[in-house]
This record gives structure tokens, sequence and C-alpha cells, in this order.
């Protein structure tokens, strides 16, 4: 049984009362995992809820998530009194933090996370290794997530996220055997989404004088009737790897949404985002090994599910 504590401002922790239905949502940095919870609340003790910060889920003595509050909702109706409480993951904090625009000469790994990330109380779940950029620019309004996102994902090739313990993982993927889905498992829904909208045919960047350009084209997509340009403008001491990886990058991106799978589960935590799934469904024509972009899992009236929305093995995340 997943347990909810509640984190106050104030130092106390205040383990909630038997949920009536929850929701954990996690993803690989976009979408920002998330949480919600409702449960049975006695009148009078709404200060008590509106004093949590930060939201701790453990089930079976292991944690499960760890985030922060964003809203407590009280209500009272003929039913008796609830309460809801919702956030997101530790991400929330580097999201919501503006940082200032900047220029290095040289960034560094521990430059970067001491301006960006350790202000925040946010940790490494083990050691990174990432490379100095150089020449990296931070632009006027960026959150110090997207500074973040740019170094690791741009420069380093290292998709950024959090665990579940709320910490910051920076290095790649830890690939085990995959889980297993076939005839046997409890699937009650599969669902193949193909989509045009949000893929890119090609993309353009330069520099702010427009001297320096580079152009990177999706040929399949555009045979095909793809017709989306973007055109992006980097700073100007961006060096030439910088600025063709970075539209390279963003056509794949873009790619790893056209064609995704979702499956759900009559079954809690059936797999994490980074995970590798293998299909093998006799009545399904698109069985092969994918990984996990995003998993749901819910208690609701059917008691637990996970739903797993599964893309290319090697799809650039």
């Amino acid at each position: 049984m997943a347990v909810f504590i509640l984190k106050t401002w104030d130092g106390r922790e205040i383990t909630l009362p038997t949920p009536l239905a929850w929701r954990l949502d996690y993803g690989l940095g976009t979408p920002c995992d998330s949480f919600w919870v409702k449960f049975l609340w006695a009148g009078g003790g709404e200060d008590t809820l509106a004093a949590g910060y930060r939201m701790t889920v453990v089930e079976d003595t292991q944690p499960m998530f760890t985030g922060v509050v964003d809203e407590c909702v009280c209500q009272w109706t003929e039913d008796g009194c609830t309460a809801e409480i919702s956030g997101r993951g530790m991400q929330a904090l580097l999201l919501d933090n503006q940082a200032e625009a900047a220029d290095y000469q040289v960034a560094t790994l521990e430059e970067i996370l001491r301006q960006y990330v350790v202000p925040f109380g946010i940790t490494l779940d083990s050691g990174a290794s990432l490379p100095a950029v150089w020449g990296f620019s931070v632009a006027s309004g960026s959150s110090c997530w997207k500074v973040l996102y740019q170094f690791a994902r741009y420069h380093g090739g290292v998709t950024p996220r959090f665990d579940r313990l709320g910490r910051l993982v920076l290095h790649g993927w830890t690939d085990k055997d995959p889980v297993v889905v076939d005839r046997t498992a409890p699937v009650t829904r599969l669902v193949l989404r193909q989509r045009r909208y949000g893929v890119l045919s090609r993309v353009t960047v330069k520099d702010v004088s427009g001297w320096t350009r580079e152009t990177e084209i999706d040929r399949d997509f555009e045979t095909r009737g793809g017709r989306a340009r973007r055109v992006l403008l980097m700073p100007k001491n961006t060096g030439f790897q910088a600025r063709r990886y970075n539209a390279r990058f963003q056509l794949a991106r873009s790619r790893a949404g056209a064609r995704l799978i979702e499956v759900t589960l009559a079954k809690g935590f059936a797999a994490w985002p980074g995970d590798l799934v293998k299909l093998d469904r006799p009545d399904w024509s698109r069985n092969g090994v994918y990984r996990v972009q995003e998993s749901r899992v819910t208690l609701g009236e059917r008691g637990k599910e996970t739903t797993l929305v599964l893309g290319a093995a090697d799809a650039v995340l």
C-alpha cells in the first residue's frame, strides 16, 4: 500500500490517511513528474495541510516519489470532508526559478551545478562527468532547468532527469533485461498513436549576425508530405558543432513523438521511464523492444494500474 507523507515547512512529517485515490506520473524531464492524492479529512485541520511543502510516497518501505506540493484543496460535501493534494517532482524547483543572463568563456559542470542546481537543495544521484563547454551562454528569461538541460543534453549528450528520491540524474541509460509484456501480462489496453503534428521536417540554426547558419533536413518526412520548419537563433559565440548538433537534435527529438505505444496493465509500478519493455503479444502488430518515455501509476475504482508510453529504444529523448 502506498503511504503519502507530507512534510511541512516547520519540520513536521504527517502521514496522510489511507488514500481514496492517487496518481503518480513519471517522465524524462518533459513532462515534469507529478502526483495527486485524495483522502478523507476531518474539518478543522486545513492549516496543517496548507503548511505542507514536500511530499514523499513510500510503498513497502521503498521510496516511490519525492516532490513539491503545489496545491491543497479541502472539500465539504454531503458525502463528507475530503482533501486533495497535488504537486510536481523536484524538477519543479528548477522550472520555477529564473536564471540571470550570462556568458561563460568556459562553463564546467561544477559551475552549472553551483549556480543553477545546488541553491535549491537538489543533489546528484551519483557522480557525473560532462565535458566543459566553450562559449556557453544563458539567455535572458531562461529557467534554471533550461540552462541545465542545454548544457547536459545539447553539449554533453545526456538527458537530465530525476529519480524517485528527487535526486538529479546526469548519466546515460543503464539498460537491464527488458520488462516482458506477453500474453500472460495483465494488459487491459493497447494503443498505437501515429502523429504528424509536432514532427519537424527541417531546422535551421543561425547566429545573431545571420552570417553563420546550419540546416538539417528530414528528407524522409518531407517525401511523405511533411512541412514544418523551425529557425533557431543561437548566441554568436556558439561553436559550429553546437549549432549543428542542436539542429540535428531538434529533428530527432521531434521524431521521437511521431509513433508512440500506450500499454495499460492491471498492476502497479510495472516499469519506470528509461526502462526497456519487450512487447510480445500474439494479437499485436507492433511487437519489439521499446523504451519507456512516461509511466503513470494510479489507484482508483479498478485498483492499481500502470500506463506506459513507449517509444523507439534508440529515440532521442
